[in-house]
């Protein structure tokens, strides 16, 4: 358990400015976000000011000090280029500040595009805001990777040993290398047979553009007030290939995240038929501001759905600091999105898929 009072001494006396008020504002697989403000202007870092509301990002998966460092580069690169993010405060890699590595930064009006408050005011503020939601991503995906600020941004999926172990080697080679993996360490040997099959017909899909995206881009991580975007945030996914994988990650989770609570998010006929609507929404609009190649985008809903069923996988098998994130991210695990997943893998893979039930702990 993290203990506020002493998070907040030693934040003041890190920012040379008293905090006035620090409270959790979310918890996420591999953080915990803060929101607080200061009684005075920060001697240390002079853009903070007297009563500005602040975020503070605590990392503390097992890949903390790297996926922070990553996402500080990203956003603060992003936000030069003018692009919708927080602006960037600062990053503080040394432990012994605060316990961790963390980073400082705007807190974004509004809330996000997804909300549990009731039915009608979800159900409002995602029908009003889906619009721009999406064109929020089709934007991310027409800056140039390639210029002299986006070239700086590190990439995500680094390469493993065998296929795609070249650092700049295309995305899809490193996702595949890294999906192969998992399912040879996991073992998850019910993937097999659906990673045989799209790792085949990689080559035909290999080459394209080179787009900056997201990878974990879904209504949780995208900030609105009303119909405007405010912000994306979580951008330690970040990486440049293939803008259909991304988007395909992006049908892929707006396909699959079953929720326990609220009810009407589980997966039964309520939820499934919410999920069905936004993913089915979501291409379209896509495809309307990016234009998309439906048998590339389809072929990436495939290698998506693997990665992110395969990830699942390991945090059942070996344990979510395998994957990077906190012990507690086990519990996000549900039969249910581990069920609506493997639907979505088996119909867009052509190969029956399956996790196996996680191993009893012993008491």
């Amino acid at each position: 358990m993290l203990d506020l009072n002493d998070i907040e001494q030693r934040l003041s006396a890190y920012l040379c400015a008293p905090v006035s008020r620090l409270s959790v504002l979310a918890s996420g697989w591999e953080t915990t976000v803060f929101e607080f403000t200061l009684q005075s202007a920060s001697k240390a870092f002079a853009p903070i000011r007297a009563g500005q509301s602040m975020v503070l990002r605590f990392y503390q998966g097992s890949e903390a000090d790297a996926k922070g460092a990553r996402e500080y580069t990203t956003i603060d690169r992003l936000f030069a280029a003018g692009y919708c993010v927080p602006r960037p405060y600062a990053f503080e890699a040394d432990h012994r500040a605060l316990g961790a590595p963390f980073f400082i930064m705007q807190r974004l009006t509004g809330g996000p595009l997804f909300t549990i408050r009731s039915f009608p005011s979800s159900l409002k503020t995602f029908s009003m805001a889906f619009f721009s939601f999406v064109r929020a991503q089709s934007r991310l995906h027409q800056l140039d990777p390639a210029s002299a600020a986006l070239r700086e941004i590190p990439r995500a999926y680094a390469p493993v040993a065998g296929a795609g172990a070249d650092p700049g080697s295309a995305l899809l080679d490193r996702v595949l290398a890294i999906i192969a993996h998992r399912v040879e360490t996991g073992p998850l040997p019910g993937l097999r047979e659906a990673l045989n099959l799209v790792a085949e017909r990689a080559a035909r899909f290999r080459h394209s553009p080179d787009s900056l995206l997201h990878m974990d881009y879904h209504p949780l991580n995208v900030m609105v007030d009303g119909v405007r975007v405010t912000g994306v945030i979580d951008w330690v996914n970040a990486d440049v290939g293939d803008r259909h994988l991304d988007a395909a990650m992006t049908a892929v989770i707006l396909s699959s995240s079953a929720l326990e609570n609220p009810r009407w998010m589980r997966d039964n006929i309520v939820g499934n038929g919410l999920r069905a609507g936004f993913a089915a929404l979501y291409m379209p609009l896509y495809h309307a501001m990016a234009p998309i190649e439906f048998e590339r985008f389809r072929y990436c809903q495939a290698v998506a759905a693997l990665l992110r069923l395969s990830m699942l996988g390991m945090m059942r098998a070996r344990g979510p600091e395998v994957v990077g994130f906190r012990r507690e991210a086990i519990h996000e695990v549900t039969p249910a999105v581990v069920r609506l997943l493997s639907r979505y893998a088996t119909r867009k893979s052509g190969a029956a898929v399956a996790l196996e039930a996680p191993t009893p702990q012993p008491a």
